[in-house]
């Protein structure tokens, strides 16, 4: 289906696949850090590439980091792989590095460091071993020139395919929580700060016979020390859930059935408090109720926060059939599966939303997003993007994928935040029974620092990446 245009002239440029995100008031998310890892005042975007060929090795992955500047996104960049001088380990075919990125400043020095994993990595010596592993690279004023293994996976257990950065236990070290996956179920663990040693793994919480599926980090609660929310789904079991390690071990201070495939954290109704929105949600058929009861081609809950509790306030529905949403809403849509939070204007936070899966016109799967804001009384409204809109480069094409990841954060400098949005279907060619894409993303800068510019795209060839398969894979948040 074709997006409505509820708007003539389209938002300036760019959605990434995981990236940093624009910095939410301090009393309601996480302590916000700029993706800068080179500390020249611009936040930076890193783009994980984990089927890319490093050291002449498929799908060894790297990470293409696009650096800010003035003028924004696109005009140098870098490919840091594990063939790269200073990076930790060996790029071998089928790790996968950079897999899940995540930005924060995890050693206090005031550089954006990148936590980065790679769920193939080969821990055992027997061929077929891939517990996977993670990894940080530090920024400084030459950039992520070195790095450290943080994280191991362990036999029959495969970490790495989600990672999100908090001080969970207030000590004032950034730790990470990263996912794990076995045969029988999956889990949480927690890879307690300081990053600068070696420590051990230990359990958050476990999913038997099925795993988590997003993971984000903000002070729910209000208590100054950052939370932890999952969203998971199994054979027997599912919902999202935030969990706290204030009071020295794990607990759950709020818990719903309905689960999906994407979380973000922000301050929507301009409370001061942390707000939680779960994309693609989908009802536990073992609870009696869902959130979202129409969710006909993709439904996006959103949890409102309330005075002295996690998550205490109203909740919303957003579909494509919601009044002043654009899209007409169609089954196979998945509208919601990828969400990031930004600041477009300066008024509160904005909600990103990407359905990869979008048909628009004729073409099935090309894709779209939607910019979102929340009114006082919590109700969502936005128009759709495809590239088919005005002002978005390209045209929107079979299996394109355009918004399938999305990133914002004020990569020029300006005032607010810019958004890049992935593509990983782009160029796609076939040969025999082989697809390759080369991908791309777009960097669209706020139409509340400039008149609305064309949305760039950035692809492999525009960046020297020629041939990089599935290049708009995954965005650093």
């Amino acid at each position: 289906m074709s997006p409505k245009a509820l708007s003539a002239a389209v938002l300036c440029a760019a959605v990434v696949l995981g990236l940093a995100g624009l910095a939410a008031p301090a009393a309601t998310a996480a302590p916000a850090v700029k993706s800068d890892f080179n500390g020249d005042g611009f936040p930076d975007l890193a783009v994980g590439v984990p089927a890319g060929t490093a050291d002449g090795r498929a799908k060894a992955g790297f990470v293409h980091v696009l650096w800010g500047s003035p003028d924004g996104l696109g005009g140098s960049s870098s490919k840091i792989s594990q063939a790269s001088s200073g990076i930790p380990g060996t790029a071998e075919s089928g790790d996968r590095f950079g897999y899940a990125v995540q930005a924060a400043d995890l050693n206090g020095d005031s550089y954006a460091d990148l936590a980065v994993t790679a769920p193939g990595e080969q821990i055992g010596s027997s061929a077929g071993d891939h517990q996977g592993a993670a990894y940080v690279l530090w920024g400084s004023a030459r950039g992520l020139t070195s790095g450290l293994t943080v994280a191991k996976g362990v036999a029959d257990q495969q970490l790495g395919k989600l990672v999100t950065a908090g001080d969970y236990d207030g000590d004032g070290d950034r730790d990470l929580v990263l996912s794990v996956q076995g045969e029988e179920g999956g889990a949480t663990v927690l890879r307690p700060g300081p990053l600068t040693t070696q420590a051990p793994l230990s359990l958050v919480e476990g999913y038997d016979f099925g795993g988590a599926r997003a993971l984000t980090s903000a002070d729910f609660d209000g208590d100054g020390t950052d939370d932890f929310a999952v969203t998971y789904k199994g054979m027997e079991s599912s919902g999202t859930r935030v969990r706290t390690l204030a009071s020295g071990s794990w607990r759950t201070t709020w818990d719903a059935s309905d689960s999906g495939t994407a979380l973000a954290a922000g301050d929507f109704n301009r409370d001061g408090r942390a707000d939680l929105t779960i994309g693609e949600v989908q009802p536990d058929p073992e609870a009696d109720g869902t959130y979202c009861e129409d969710r006909l081609g993709g439904a996006i809950a959103t949890v409102y926060g309330a005075p002295g509790s996690t998550l205490g306030g109203k909740v919303t529905c957003t579909t494509q059939s919601s009044p002043y949403v654009g899209g007409t809403a169609e089954a196979g849509d998945n509208f919601g599966a990828s969400l990031v939070v930004a600041d477009l204007d300066g008024s509160s936070d904005d909600l990103l939303a990407g359905a990869s899966h979008e048909a628009v016109g004729s073409a099935a799967e090309a894709g779209a997003f939607w910019e979102l804001e929340a009114g006082y009384d919590g109700v969502f409204t936005g128009p759709s993007f495809s590239q088919n809109s005005t002002g978005v480069a390209g045209t929107a094409e079979a299996g394109d994928h355009f918004g399938a990841a999305l990133a914002a954060a004020d990569y020029d400098g300006a005032a607010y935040g810019d958004l890049v949005i992935g593509a990983p279907g782009e160029n796609a060619s076939t040969s025999g029974s082989t697809t390759v894409s080369s991908g791309g993303v777009w960097y669209r800068p706020s139409a509340g620092d400039h008149p609305r510019l064309p949305a760039v795209s950035l692809t492999p060839a525009k960046l020297g990446l020629d041939g990089a398969p599935a290049y708009g894979g995954v965005l650093g948040k």
